[in-house]
């Protein structure tokens, strides 16, 4: 069976782990089924065991319950889901590439700029796990020529169909972010460093929307009143993790949401603006309310 294959049914087994509660075996196999997959219970076992063996997520069968569940971090599992569907997309679209087939009118990516630089993401994981020091060429789009700089890799994050690496510079220890698709070329100094601010880069990026921040930046509760049409979209499609609902009345809906106030927030509440508004905090209500007031100006000639 092809590699594409086996990706497809490692995320639907997953899948189907999230999404239920103790699957048994023979639930798991109808729901493979269903998206055209055979598969025998000795496949599903064997399968369940590369999970567990080759990728470290702790599976468990539990007699009682009669079906599995997944053990590992929920901080862990959703990034895991996140990577399996990126690689079956990617087989998927090389499995048609190679058969010469045109699919420029059946598939439409939002930008195909987002493909570029994703090929530095392994060379680039395994820097981050071996805290190995980078010279990294990086050219800006208002820049004719790339510039070299000496940079300590901490995070790599996707954003807007875009991944990005975070660290920090050598010499100043000054946060940095790289869109990898500015990324002109990196190697190994052979320097390892030490990971000082691991723990507190990741837990800043946890609260933060897009790819900017400050070590020094703290998050905020922002409360977010909706209107019952963009609040359905928020449901399915939330701003950010952390978004709960509040209160609910049939014309208005109220998200509470944990995060840094950083340039891409204030963007994505301006795309939200026409049904939504902020009610805190102040400071951010009032910013809010002073961008839209200068972006009205724009609009009176």
């Amino acid at each position: 069976m092809s590699y594409q294959a086996k990706i497809k049914r490692y995320l639907l087994i997953l899948q189907k782990l999230e999404n239920s509660e103790y699957p048994s075996a023979k639930e798991i196999i109808q729901s493979i089924s269903e998206h055209g997959l055979k598969l025998s219970d000795r496949q599903l076992k064997r399968d369940i065991e590369s999970l567990r063996f080759e990728f470290g997520l702790e599976i468990q069968y539990s007699a009682y319950h009669r079906g599995y569940c997944v053990e590992t971090s929920k901080t862990v599992f959703p990034y895991f889901l996140k990577l399996l569907e990126f690689s079956q997309n990617a087989e998927l679209l090389s499995a048609y590439l190679k058969q010469g087939l045109d699919i420029s009118g059946i598939l439409d990516f939002e930008n195909y700029n987002s493909f570029k630089g994703t090929g530095f993401i392994q060379n680039l994981t395994l820097s981050v796990f071996n805290r190995k020091e980078l010279i990294l060429y990086y050219q800006r789009f208002n820049s004719e020529t790339p510039k070299k700089y000496v940079f300590h890799p901490y995070l790599l994050r996707e954003y807007m169909n875009r991944w990005y690496i975070i660290g920090f510079l050598a010499e100043n220890r000054e946060i940095r972010t790289f869109g990898l698709d500015r990324i002109i070329q990196f190697s190994e100094t052979g320097k390892r460093f030490k990971q000082r601010n691991q723990k507190k880069i990741t837990d800043l990026f946890r609260y933060v929307v897009g790819i900017n921040a400050s070590v020094d930046d703290k998050p905020v509760i922002l409360q977010l009143s909706c209107q019952p049409y963009l609040a359905n979209l928020l449901k399915t499609l939330p701003l950010h993790s952390s978004q709960t609902v509040i209160s609910e009345t049939n014309n208005e809906v109220i998200f509470s949401y944990k995060v840094v106030v950083n340039y891409e927030l204030k963007q994505r509440l301006l795309m939200l603006s026409n049904q939504s508004h902020v009610i805190s905090p102040q400071t951010l209500k009032e910013e809010m309310k002073q961008i839209l007031s200068f972006a009205q100006k724009n609009y009176l000639f």
